[in-house]
């Protein structure tokens, strides 16, 4: 007989848990105690009772030897209650009981993962916690982080990510997943703020989410979630508040993801609101640089950059790092005598101005960079200071301090790709793309493993990142990739594509040949809404030389 009354309310469900307690009915205990917290989900009095019940029958089990069915309650008590070291000694005693090592961060990390996969993330957050109080690093943290999104619990997931980007890291793209979770969390909780009307917070949350995808993408610049979602909050801080700051932000998402094209858009609205700024002109410099690092760059884009290297030059024939960049876009070109000059003229004047220089003189058989005495005023061959550029546009040097070495081209192992089938076939898309991934890390001109990264992508649904993935392996001459990328990017184009059709069925040709355009940016090597374009622009009477630039782009694209 049971002197509580019957419950209406949370207080009165604690009540009636306590005394079902007091009568060792366990089980019935536990059921109130929840439905209190439940009630009253704050009240850390409730979360302390229902731990407390949780752990008499985990005891009452475990002296019956039903060591796993004691195991859960001791997991649900420090659920409730993670501070309930009584719970956490005897959780600890039944896994040795039941022949697992419990002070092994390996055993209690697979417990974690095998729960959390199989979405008991209950289970998965208590390991996970015992995880980080034995090795306290941040794959930990950020492994209970994830598995607290997964749960729904986002405000303790934020605070479990700002310990985990503050502690020791061994694999750099686990940390950089680590920070774009945490930009991700704050991109969902901007658009939060968006809806309700408050401006400034969004803002500050949209600026706090892209410091986290820049760190991201610092530690693994191939990781394509972290340069998405870099772009999106960009783009959402531009259509709030159009500053220079917001749109330099943006230009440097679109130069990150290869975008040149739209990243140059972005750089011309910030030399706008403010043309003498320093901090334009160093991002543009990082601009050139990062178009002719990058083999996926389009040949229109590249011959505008080493223009602009040109114009530099002419005003400065000692800048180092212009010289590098020059060097690096005749090599691109295939101008590679043009490419070492330039090459050698900046290691003249500063050898160590980029990791890459010494290694393209290497490269291009120009053996070891010249004598540096040559920057303290020897002349070159030809009687000009090094690095002077000569009428041709090439910079002028002396000859190489060496006989030419010819470069050996890396051959790369077919092996390396067994683990990313392995996975694919598998069904384990996550797994496959971290492989990819590290890849990728170790040799960005590994075309099979963008390609595989884009099949990867694809598969996922991600075909924004599947289509930058194929483009880079196109670049670099994978023979299957071309396919790949026009089948993705169809899909990509269809919404415009039914728009342009819609308005070409209206007779707005103006209207369609907007749609068009857009098709054309999201995918620019494909040939059919070039032609599309082309045949709306003629229709609305467009300008001549409007559709000579289009006809120009399309004749590019049908060589490719």
């Amino acid at each position: 007989m049971l002197s509580t009354p019957n419950p209406t309310n949370p207080l009165e469900h604690n009540n009636r848990a306590v005394e079902l307690g007091s009568k060792n009915l366990w089980a019935d205990a536990i059921r109130e105690h929840e439905i209190a917290l439940e009630g009253d989900p704050y009240n850390e009095q409730f979360k302390i009772n229902l731990s407390g019940a949780c752990l008499r029958y985990g005891d009452m089990l475990a002296s019956k030897k039903k060591y796993y069915e004691a195991m859960v309650q001791y997991r649900k008590a420090l659920f409730a209650d993670p501070a309930n070291a009584v719970a956490d000694r005897n959780l600890d005693e039944c896994l040795r009981a039941s022949g697992k090592n419990a002070d092994d961060p390996n055993v209690r990390h697979q417990i974690a993962e095998t729960a959390e996969t199989e979405g008991r993330f209950r289970t998965a957050q208590v390991e996970y916690r015992k995880v980080c109080r034995m090795t306290d690093d941040g794959t930990s943290h950020a492994d209970l982080a994830r598995s607290l999104l997964k749960d729904g619990q986002d405000v303790a997931a934020f605070e479990e990510l700002k310990i985990a980007i503050n502690k020791p890291w061994k694999d750099k793209i686990e940390q950089a997943k680590c920070h774009t979770m945490l930009g991700d969390t704050l991109w969902r909780y901007a658009k939060v703020a968006r809806d309700r009307g408050d401006r400034q917070t969004g803002l500050k949350r949209l600026q706090n989410a892209a410091v986290s995808y820049r760190r991201a993408v610092t530690l693994n610049p191939a990781y394509s979630d972290a340069i998405q979602g870099l772009k999106e909050v960009a783009r959402e801080a531009v259509s709030i508040n159009g500053s220079f700051d917001n749109h330099l932000m943006l230009a440097g998402a679109y130069q990150l993801s290869g975008d040149f094209e739209h990243a140059k858009m972005e750089f011309e609205e910030c030399w706008k609101k403010n043309p003498n700024s320093p901090q334009l002109a160093k991002a543009r410099r990082s601009y050139h640089l990062a178009v002719v690092m990058n083999p996926a760059t389009p040949p229109a884009v590249l011959a505008t950059s080493l223009q602009k290297a040109e114009d530099i030059l002419r005003q400065n024939n000692q800048d180092a790092e212009m010289l590098f960049i020059y060097g690096r876009g005749k090599e691109q070109q295939g101008d590679k005598a043009t490419a070492l000059k330039a090459y050698q003229a900046a290691a003249s004047i500063n050898p160590h101005v980029h990791p890459d220089l010494l290694q393209g003189i290497s490269r291009l058989g120009g053996g070891p960079a010249p004598a540096l005495a040559s920057a303290a005023g020897t002349p070159a061959a030809g009687g000009g200071k090094a690095g002077a550029l000569s009428g041709g546009g090439t910079a002028a040097v002396g000859a190489p301090a060496a006989a030419p070495t010819v470069p050996v081209e890396k051959i790369l192992d077919p092996r390396r790709l067994a683990p990313i089938e392995n996975k694919m076939s598998a069904g384990d898309s996550d797994g496959a793309k971290k492989e990819a991934d590290s890849l990728i890390e170790k040799d960005p001109k590994d075309a099979k493993a963008w390609f595989y990264l884009g099949r990867i992508n694809e598969k996922k649904g991600n075909l924004d990142e599947a289509s930058v993935a194929y483009r880079m392996a196109f670049n670099l001459k994978d023979s299957e990739a071309k396919d790949a990328m026009n089948q993705v990017d169809l899909s990509r184009i269809q919404p415009f594509k039914a728009e342009a059709e819609k308005q070409e069925a209206a007779g707005n040709w103006v209207g369609a040949a907007s749609s068009w355009k857009e098709a054309t940016t999201v995918a620019p090597h494909l040939v059919m809404p070039l032609k599309k374009l082309v045949e709306c622009m003629q229709k609305m009477g467009a300008d001549a030389k409007d559709i000579e630039k289009v006809m120009k782009k399309l004749r590019e694209v049908e060589k490719e």
